[in-house]
């Protein structure tokens, strides 16, 4: 892809944080990591460790009926569903079961639901996952489609969160910001990466990367 990462490991977690540092635009913020999520999200190993470290971590008292997963995260979703369910969380649906529902984005980067799965997230219990949380903008958005469509944000997982809550929502989240020296998150007209003269070097999106 053009761009090396390295792993960042630490102790207290069972999965590496893949990192490259430089200059990156994604499609919020200008950011100055790029986290690699690619064998988090697909390998079904790591996605397992990644759910049990969020199930460790989330506050169990409130049940959990749907995940909605954002940014490819329907691997660790799945694990996460399993995981939860053999820890015993409440689940208020008449199946018994979680679902685990991907969230159609429209051209104007709404988070909507067609009339097939619109059921699944209304009047459900619904814990929301994404893989990175820079700006948060793609969560915010996804809260507020859960609430418009009739369900009860329960909480917010990430894989790694520069953030501690959204919409009054806390995060739960396997790394923070604090792991990264001197993290940035900025918008493009106040970049100071771009002040200083410094080109990007990649692309970034939940898809991956495109070197530049």
């Amino acid at each position: 892809m053009g761009i090396s990462t390295s792993h960042l490991r630490e102790e207290a977690h069972s999965i590496p944080l893949r990192i490259a540092k430089g200059h990156f635009a994604t499609n919020h913020c200008h950011v100055n990591y790029y986290l690699d999520m690619t064998y988090t999200k697909h390998r079904l190993a790591e996605a397992r460790e990644a759910a049990r470290e969020l199930v460790a971590k989330l506050d169990k008292s409130s049940p959990i009926d749907t995940i909605l997963c954002l940014d490819g995260t329907e691997v660790i979703g799945t694990c996460l569903a399993e995981e939860l369910q053999n820890a015993g969380i409440s689940i208020t649906n008449e199946h018994g079961t979680i679902y685990v529902v991907t969230p159609e984005i429209s051209s104007g980067n709404q988070t909507i639901f067609r009339s097939n799965t619109a059921h699944l997230i209304r009047n459900r219990h619904v814990l929301i996952l994404a893989a990175t949380i820079a700006t948060g903008d793609l969560v915010y958005d996804a809260v507020h489609s859960v609430k418009y469509y009739g369900g009860i944000p329960e909480g917010i997982c990430a894989v790694f969160s520069a953030g501690q809550r959204i919409a009054g929502i806390p995060i739960t989240s396997i790394f923070t910001k604090d792991i990264l020296n001197g993290f940035l998150v900025a918008a493009p007209a106040d970049c100071p990466l771009c002040k200083a003269g410094v080109k990007l070097d990649a692309l970034v999106n939940s898809y991956g990367i495109s070197s530049l």
